[in-house]
C-alpha cells in the first residue's frame, strides 16, 4: 500500500478526488467557515437539510450526499461531532475512524477532509490534525497493507493553518508512517506559494 498525505489551504469544495468529508458539530454555524462555501456550492442544500431537521450534527450521525457536480467530489460525507461542550479527543479518534472505514468499504481511494478548530482548544488543533492523520489511514491498513498497486490519497483541508505549524506534524507522521507504507507527507499552501514534500 502507498499512502499520500497532504496539507493543503485549499477548501474542501475546491478539491478534485473522489469524496470530501466534513466533521461538524451539532447544530452547526452555516454563515461562516468551511461549511459556509461548501453550502454555497450547493446552492443553500445543507441549510435546507438542517431546517428540515433532516441533518442536525448530532454525535454518530453520518449523511452522505451526492454532489451533483457542485463541487468538484462527487461525494460529500458530514459527519457528526455532537455538542462541542462533549467533544474530546477519544470522540474525535473514533469519529475520524469511522470517516476511514466508510471510505473503504465504499471504495473510496481518494479523499478531502476537514477537522474543526474548537473554540477554546485552538493550540490543540495541531495535534489533532496529526492524530487524525494517523486514525483515518488505519482502516486501509488493516484491509490493504500486503497490495502493492494500492494507493491512497488523504487531502486535509487546512484553511488558516501556518507553515511553522504543519512543519513538525509531517515530521513526526514521517517517523509514524516510515514503518507502515511506502508514503509521502506534501505541504501545498497555495497563499504561500509552497509545496514541499516530506
Amino acid at each position: 500500500m502507498k499512502l499520500d498525505l497532504r496539507f493543503s489551504d485549499r477548501p474542501l469544495e475546491s478539491l478534485w478526488c473522489q469524496a470530501v468529508a466534513a466533521l461538524v458539530f451539532q447544530d452547526p454555524d452555516l454563515k461562516g467557515g468551511a461549511l459556509f462555501r461548501l453550502n454555497e456550492k450547493m446552492a443553500g442544500f445543507l441549510s435546507l437539510l438542517q431546517e428540515r431537521g433532516f441533518w442536525t450534527g448530532r454525535r454518530g450521525e453520518s449523511v452522505l450526499l451526492a454532489s451533483q457536480d457542485a463541487i468538484r467530489a462527487e461525494k460529500i460525507l458530514l459527519k457528526g461531532l455532537g455538542q462541542s461542550t462533549d467533544y474530546d479527543a477519544q470522540l474525535l479518534v473514533s469519529h475520524i475512524r469511522e470517516v476511514g472505514t466508510t471510505f473503504n468499504r465504499m471504495k473510496v481511494r481518494e479523499f478531502g477532509i476537514h477537522i474543526p478548530v474548537i473554540q477554546g482548544l485552538e493550540e490543540d488543533h495541531p495535534s489533532h490534525l496529526e492524530m487524525c492523520a494517523r486514525q483515518v489511514a488505519n482502516p486501509f491498513f488493516q484491509y490493504h497493507r500486503g497490495e502493492s498497486d494500492f494507493l491512497l490519497k488523504v487531502i486535509f483541508s487546512v484553511e488558516n493553518c501556518a507553515d511553522e505549524i504543519l512543519r513538525p506534524i509531517a515530521g513526526r507522521l514521517r517517523e509514524y508512517f516510515d514503518l507502515q507504507a511506502d508514503f509521502s507527507v506534501v505541504i501545498d499552501l497555495e497563499h504561500d506559494n509552497q509545496s514541499d514534500t516530506i
